[in-house]
């Protein structure tokens, strides 16, 4: 029989007592189990017999009782039928299966309370052994032991013979440990005045729970079926004993990782990839981002987000630059954008489709382009063609400001422009050929200088120059006076003929009320009337030829419009002025009744009415020749209609300049009309003098 050692009621209750206390508990149950030999696993690892804590309880009021550990006596034996296995891997699961055999002569294990089982409770407590003995009374306590889940069955009853068996799951950390399999069961006192006698059963194996890194290469896991080491497969890395696939924004090329490589340049957005995803066309990671989405693939500066981030970027457009990242592009300087337009880069979201044109400017120093899509000082508007308030334009080019004396500046101004005009057209009207011809130049040179060309900024003050032969009314724009748009300027222009007619008849009717009420000469009075109706006529006609392409410009303008950012559209040459609107409506109706009454019909007449009278025999009539000779005079017989030519000429070179965008177009259409005329007239010299041809 093996040694028992018994302990007394007072000292079991202080040992329970200093249950949670962990230090102090083991040293008891060293002092329980003394240096006596045959106590199994207590004293001896490698023994396999039982254990067996017997508690007796003098009353039912003692809740204590006296507790004797010793080996087991005959009539019970407990086994392990699947034991931890002798070698075992942190974190690892492994199956553990243990049995109870009962000679229910000897211990009739009986059913404790209602709804009670013969075995109300087994578990296996793992204790660090470097801490101490292991006993059923060890706390689950970290760093102490730990136990598995509690369990509880009836016995299997066979005669006088009782079986249970119980299994669970184990999984420790890497330590030395010893293992014990707990069953408590209660047997009858044989004083039925007494309470039942508790056991506390317990079979024990030693066990080093091995490291995992110990078991395999690293980027290798331990298979404990096979007891070999399995290469965690590309896409995924070691972690502890299991290969788990890379997380979003990291990769694995390669088998055997046990880390994942994380993205450089691209992504990854799925778990378990084998390389990353390269960012799409003309964009990089964000700096310092996971690269776990296509979302953080911005723009590379030089391109931007047209359809929104992670969907490609688009090459900047022509006249813009882009910043990159989630920047809008914005003008270069000498272009146009609408700052109107709102974008979302992120979702490529505008309110207009052509948030991403840009204009260039004519001239390109009008718009100062720029993140916040400026104008150059006083401009403002559609392709910085308008005024803003308090400033005035002269000559299309220069750009002042009315300052305090606005008025008297704009009224000066206007009335220094008429004053020119009047002096042109009375040497329009004139026997003047050689200045009739220098105007001409100095006309047709306008209309070029218009072109989109690279023109030496110092020819601008030229240009405005010879603008203010083209008589074109918005030379000096009235804004310090009054509202001035391309409506204005449009109807103003096209009026301009009968505002001159009207200012020659109020002028004539004048000369003729005074000669014949004041001087009372009436038979010189109505000779001089006839002749001033007559010098009427001469003085409208030649005001129409001087300034007809200004106002074949005006017509065909009109009707070129050009499609915004927003979607709109407006004309090209008077921003301002929205097409197809009432506005534009009305300005396209008369222009559409001007170019055949006026712009044709007008030189088409002239040339008419001079062929007819020079068949006629009255092409030198003197009434003929007051009212028409400015048109033929200067030409030989046969080439009288030669105005009409030189109309043509500036109605060609009009259209071309209206029509077509591009500048060398414009130039190239412009060199072969001049062309083909100077041919023209090398071949017929059409001059009287020769020193003209």
């Amino acid at each position: 029989p093996s040694a028992r050692l018994w302990r007394s009621s007072a000292g079991r209750a202080s040992m329970m007592k200093m249950a949670g206390m962990r230090g102090v508990h083991i040293l008891l149950l060293l002092a329980m189990v003394g240096r006596a030999s045959g106590q199994c696993y207590l004293l001896d690892a490698d023994a396999l017999c039982e254990v067996c804590w017997k508690t007796t309880y003098a009353s039912t009021s003692d809740s204590v009782g006296v507790t004797t550990v010793a080996e087991c006596p005959a009539g019970l034996v407990e086994a392990w039928d699947v034991p931890p296995p002798d070698k075992m891997i942190a974190l690892i699961s492994y199956p553990v299966k243990w049995s109870v055999n009962f000679n229910l002569t000897a211990f009739p294990v009986i059913q404790a309370g209602p709804n009670a089982n013969h075995i109300p409770h087994a578990n296996l407590h793992s204790c660090i052994a470097s801490r101490g003995v292991c006993s059923p009374f060890v706390a689950n306590s970290p760093g102490l032991a730990t136990h598995t889940k509690a369990l509880k069955s009836d016995l299997t009853i066979n005669g006088n013979s009782g079986s249970v068996v119980f299994a669970t799951e184990l999984s420790l950390t890497e330590e030395q440990y010893t293992i014990i399999a707990h069953v408590r069961f209660y047997v009858p006192h044989a004083d039925s005045s007494l309470p039942n006698i508790k056991y506390d059963m317990a079979i024990g194996a030693s066990r080093n729970v091995l490291p995992q890194t110990t078991l395999c290469e690293p980027g290798s896991v331990y298979d404990i079926a096979t007891d070999t080491c399995n290469i965690c497969p590309p896409g995924t890395h070691q972690q502890g004993l299991n290969c788990t696939m890379c997380s979003t924004g990291t990769y694995a090329p390669v088998e055997g990782l046990s880390a994942c490589i994380p993205c450089e340049a691209g992504y990854t957005d799925l778990e378990g990839q084998t390389s990353c995803v390269s960012c799409p066309e003309l964009t990089q990671r964000r700096p310092a981002s996971p690269g776990k989405s296509v979302q953080e693939c911005l723009c590379l500066p030089g391109s931007y987000a047209k359809y929104g981030v992670g969907k490609g970027c688009l090459e900047c457009p022509t006249g813009a630059v882009c910043p990159g990242g989630l920047e809008r592009p914005y003008p270069k300087r000498g272009f146009w954008g609408d700052v109107a337009c709102d974008f979302d880069p992120e979702w490529g979201n505008s309110s207009c489709p052509g948030f991403d044109s840009f204009i260039e400017c004519n001239p390109v120093t009008d718009c100062a382009g720029g993140p916040e899509f400026s104008c150059e000082a006083g401009h403002s508007g559609h392709l910085c063609k308008q005024a803003q308030p308090g400033w005035f334009i002269v000559g299309g080019a220069f750009w002042l400001e009315c300052g305090e004396s606005g008025h008297f500046v704009g009224i000066v101004g206007i009335l220094a422009v008429v004053l020119v005009w009047l002096t042109i057209n009375k040497v329009a009207s004139g026997n003047y050929d050689a200045m009739d011809i220098a105007l001409l130049f100095v006309q047709i040179t306008g209309m070029i200088s218009t072109f989109g060309l690279k023109w030496h900024e110092n020819l601008s003050v030229v240009n405005t120059a010879f603008g203010i032969a083209n008589f074109d009314v918005d030379f000096v724009t009235p804004l310090c006076l009054t509202k001035w748009t391309g409506v204005e300027s449009f109807y103003v222009q096209l009026s301009m003929p009968a505002i001159y007619a009207a200012g020659c008849i109020i002028y004539y009717s004048t000369v003729h009320f005074f000669g014949r009420y004041v001087v009372h000469n009436k038979s010189e009075s109505m000779h001089g009337w006839n002749k001033l109706q007559d010098n009427l006529v001469n003085k409208v006609a030649s005001f129409i030829i001087v300034m007809y392409h200004t106002l074949c410009i005006k017509c065909f303008q009109s009707f070129h419009c050009e499609e915004f950012p927003d979607g709109r559209s407006f004309m090209k040459f008077a921003p301002d002025v929205e097409c197809w609107k009432p506005d534009h409506i009305s300005m396209v109706v008369i222009s559409a009744l001007y170019i055949p009454t006026v712009l044709v019909g007008f030189p088409t007449y002239l040339a008419f009415m001079i062929k007819r009278a020079e068949d006629n025999g009255t092409l030198h009539n003197p009434a003929f020749m007051e009212k028409w000779s400015f048109a033929f005079a200067r030409y030989d017989p046969g080439y009288k209609w030669w105005e009409s030519v030189l109309t043509l000429r500036r109605f060609s070179i009009a259209l071309i300049s209206v029509a077509f965008d591009t500048s060398l177009l414009q130039a190239a259409l412009t060199i072969i009309v001049l062309v083909f005329l100077l041919i023209w007239h090398t071949h017929t010299r059409p001059f009287v003098s020769d020193q003209i041809d």
